[in-house]
């Protein structure tokens, strides 16, 4: 019994399992033959332990089976049937409808990015809590919220994450805010600061943010200024920034955030789709692929991610046209005024003059308008 229990065992643990089948069909044998004679608990206790192996051995058949019978990526067409070349990960909108759902599908795909983004190879996140899901109602009722995602870990590190393609002025700031925001919240009232949770803020930025770097991914911490001695680390902000991806490389060539910022810089462009095709087959992304396909394949959410492009759009026209409107108006005031000073001054001229050549006060105000007080001054 003992050495039919290290074979089981053994397999168990990831032996191969070609050639187990003679075994078990002796273990089996032997085992009905044993019952019959033998201790009756001792053998329906093994008789239990052989038909729970057996049925996790059919399991794993049939996922391998499964997995034997998927299509590979390279002959995938990524655009049938979905609305996916209009609906760039680079879209906050889309983004968050990938990764910030309260879904098993999002939640696996933010895992599955966040332990690339966070190098967590080693020590990788397993579970995560969306903190705030944005439901459809929402999502119509109000098309200007920043659409970020909040996240806590199952170790309790608290995430902010964000895709910006727009406007990067201050983002800095912007992105300070967010960690500051996480880090209130870090500690429940009345703990001790050793309790502290690690707050991490991730921008995935469309545009470049920091010219003078050249790595895409950067990570800044709170450290000394002089010898850079890291005062703690309960605070992170990553950067990506998807502009800085050398697209020009061949995919073996790219880092593994690299490969993850050419997906979703050019996931949605036909014209790359070899490309992201190479990425998906070389990248552990597929959680991330999958999410993003069922998103592209649902035409409400297409025309959900249209009606917010479209409100954006008339919002920053409108925008565009009253601060055009305010200017115009400001400079014909200001024409009307500048005239109107260069006007009384030059009166202010003539009295001065008629003044010095001993003109009477009385007639010098008759004939420019001024006062006598305002004459007297000149």
């Amino acid at each position: 019994y003992l050495s039919y229990l290290f074979v089981i065992f053994h397999n168990l643990c990831g032996g191969s399992p070609e050639g187990i089948n003679i075994i078990l069909s002796n273990f089996f044998l032997e085992l009905v033959i044993r019952l019959c004679y033998s201790n009756l608990n001792l053998n329906i206790k093994l008789l239990v332990l052989f038909l729970k192996f057996v049925t996790r051995s059919e399991r794993c058949t049939v996922r391998r089976n499964s997995t034997k019978q998927q299509t590979p990526p390279e002959k995938i067409d990524l655009f049938k049937n979905t609305f996916r070349a209009s609906m760039p990960l680079t879209d906050d909108y889309v983004f968050h409808a990938v990764f910030g759902r309260d879904t098993e599908e999002s939640r696996a795909a933010l895992i599955e990015i966040l332990n690339i983004i966070l190098e967590r190879k080693q020590d990788p996140i397993r579970a995560i809590v969306i903190k705030n899901p944005i439901e459809i109602p929402d999502r119509e009722a109000d098309k200007e919220s920043v659409m970020d995602i909040r996240a806590e870990t199952e170790s309790g590190e608290l995430l902010d994450i964000e895709m910006q393609a727009g406007d990067l002025q201050f983002y800095q700031n912007r992105a300070l805010f967010y960690g500051g925001r996480l880090v209130n919240s870090a500690l429940q009232v009345g703990e001790n600061y050793d309790r502290m949770k690690k707050s991490i803020v991730i921008s995935i930025t469309k545009g470049r943010l920091f010219p003078s770097l050249e790595d895409c991914h950067n990570i800044f911490e709170v450290r000394d200024r002089k010898r850079g001695l890291l005062l703690c680390d309960r605070l992170e902000l990553h950067f990506l920034e998807l502009c800085k991806i050398d697209d020009q490389k061949p995919v073996h060539a790219l880092t593994e955030i690299e490969r993850l910022g050419a997906y979703l810089k050019f996931a949605n462009i036909e014209n790359r789709q070899d490309y992201v095709k190479q990425i998906l087959t070389m990248e552990d992304i597929d959680m991330t692929e999958n999410a993003y396909r069922k998103v592209t394949e649902d035409e409400l959410e297409y025309e959900r991610r249209e009606s917010r492009f479209r409100y954006q759009l008339q919002r920053n026209t409108e925008l565009y046209v009253a601060r055009n409107e305010g200017l115009s108006e400001g400079e014909a005031i200001g024409l009307k005024k500048g005239r109107s000073e260069g006007a009384a001054q030059k009166q202010r001229e003539i009295a001065k003059n008629l003044k010095h050549a001993g003109i009477p006060i009385a007639v010098i105000a008759e004939n420019t308008g001024l006062t006598a007080e305002e004459i007297e001054k000149l």
